[in-house]
């Protein structure tokens, strides 16, 4: 496969790394899940591997607007487990 399909990899961005890393920022997170899913809108059927995709998100800054040191002292955080998209839609 050469890559995976856009949405996916909005998901699996904001699932492991938005939630995560700011895990405190419910409402940051709900703001850059509409972000992502407009960025989803706009590359429809584009794919692309998981490294590319990370660093697509990370050079752009117009989603997350963590800077490199931010990123890098921010930990990931296992203090929710829930997924928070899941929860606005019923899932959990």
């Amino acid at each position: 496969m050469s890559g995976y399909k856009i949405q996916h990899l909005v998901n699996w961005f904001h699932g492991n790394y938005c939630t995560r890393k700011c895990s405190d920022e419910i409402e940051k997170q709900h703001e850059h899940w509409e972000k992502l899913q407009e960025l989803a809108r706009r590359l429809d059927g584009v794919e692309m591997t998981h490294a590319a995709f990370l660093s697509m998100m990370r050079s752009d800054k117009t989603i997350c607007d963590l800077s490199d040191d931010e990123w890098k002292q921010r930990k990931w955080s296992w203090k929710s487990t829930d997924c928070i998209v899941c929860k606005r839609i019923g899932m959990r």
